[in-house]
């Protein structure tokens, strides 16, 4: 029960990041005066998306303070295998998707490494 609790909370972590990155980038983008290729976009999301997964996994050990690479592991992939299944519904699916898929687990195992070495 407890683990699904945390699970929750760091969902809920995770969009509300999602969310607040978004809008920001959003209004960046709205605000700048030069044209953005849409290259450029794709790749600084990219990063974004990767650095949201870093805070999830770090969000993660934080709260779990132990087992944080199988923690941030088990929640990242629950995650991704949603959006894998949302993509493939919406038939947007390409194969270099699985290696940002990939990068992003990587990452948020990491960031359960990491926090579990910080004190509370």
């Amino acid at each position: 029960m407890q683990f699904i609790k945390n699970l929750t909370k760091s969902y809920l972590f995770f969009i509300i990041s999602v969310s607040i990155s978004i809008l920001i980038y959003s209004l960046i983008i709205y605000f700048s005066n030069k044209s953005i290729s849409i290259e450029t976009i794709n790749n600084i999301s990219f990063f974004v998306f990767i650095f949201l997964f870093f805070l999830l996994g770090l969000y993660v050990g934080k709260i779990n303070q132990k087992k944080g690479l199988m923690n941030s592991f088990i929640t990242s992939l629950i995650l991704l295998l949603f959006i894998l299944f949302f993509k493939l519904i919406t038939k947007t699916f390409n194969p270099l998707f699985i290696i940002k898929l990939l990068a992003c687990l990587f990452t948020s195992s990491l960031g359960g490494i990491i926090s579990i070495n910080f004190k509370k």
